[in-house]
């Protein structure tokens, strides 16, 4: 993975906050994507995931991209009780 982002997420039903670190690639169209998620000192969860664009311009936006699929999995683990 070539580049890094990270950040927070508090949970909109539960009011947890989230912290995340994220790994990324762009190769042509398509963002992969690897993170750690926490809360507090405990890590929750790994997801990761392939993002295709369809586009090779990809690397213009992969980070805002990135973040966004690393919100959307924290979502869907808190709100499938998978967090």
């Amino acid at each position: 993975m070539a580049s890094e982002v990270d950040g927070t997420h508090q949970h909109a039903k539960s009011g947890k906050l989230y912290t995340y670190q994220a790994e990324y690639s762009v190769a042509g169209a398509d963002i992969r994507w690897r993170a750690k998620v926490q809360q507090g000192e405990d890590l929750c969860a790994t997801p990761d995931g392939t993002i295709a664009t369809g586009t090779p311009a990809a690397e213009a936006f992969a980070e805002q991209a990135v973040r966004d699929a690393v919100v959307t999995a924290i979502d869907l683990l808190e709100d499938s009780a998978g967090l």
